[in-house]
This record gives structure tokens, sequence and C-alpha cells, in this order.
């Protein structure tokens, strides 16, 4: 069981690993991939949770444990920064259609309403 617990710990943690290489690419298909990942490694390690008991005392099991929080933490940051990166060219692209506010801030983006439908 508790090599069970750490082989499934391994598979979300190397699930993770490639969602970070997404994450790292500038696309927007890259980081939809990357974002899908991190769910499914979520919900693999929220299925995986009942056999945790049973590798409470392992090295390997935590060990491997640690390296999954790590992954997470550092796909954590990347989506961060992703987010980050996009609120700045928000900021820019106000500025540049709308100026400034009164109180010197970039004017809002206003985004029309549109549909996207695919056949």
């Amino acid at each position: 069981m508790v090599e069970e617990v750490t082989g499934q710990l391994t598979a979300i943690r190397r699930r993770l690993e490639q969602a970070c290489e997404l994450l790292a690419q500038p696309t927007p298909q890259a980081m939809e991939r990357g974002t899908e990942a991190i769910r499914d490694a979520a919900r693999s390690l929220a299925g995986c949770e009942s056999g945790w008991a049973m590798a409470a005392g392992d090295a390997m099991a935590l060990e491997e444990a640690w390296r999954v929080r790590r992954s997470f933490s550092r796909a954590q940051r990347l989506m961060e920064h992703a987010a980050e990166f996009h609120m700045n060219w928000v900021r820019v692209r106000g500025t540049m259609a709308g100026g400034y506010t009164a109180r010197g801030e970039a004017a809002p983006v206003l985004h029309g309403s549109r549909i996207c439908v695919e056949g």
C-alpha cells in the first residue's frame, strides 16, 4: 500500500512538472493546458488521500509528498506571474487607448461582449 501511495504521488508530481513546463510558455493554449494539468493533479491528490495514513511513517512517501508540495508551489508562482503579466498589459492597453483618469491611473479598458461558437 505504501508503494502505491508513493507511486501515485510520483505520478502527481510529474503531472505538475509538465504543467509548469506548459505555464512557462507564453501561449494561451499552453496556459490552458497547464491549468488543466494542475486541476488533474489536484483531483488525483484528493483521490489518493485515503492511503496517506498507511504511508505516514514511510520516508520515501514523505519525501515524495514534499516534492509534490514544491511542484504545486512552483505552479502557483507561475500562475501568479502570468496573471501579473496580463494585468500589466491591461494597464498599458488602458493607457494607450484611453489615457489616464483624473487620479493619474490608467483608464479602464472596456471590453465588449462577444460570443464565440465553434462548429
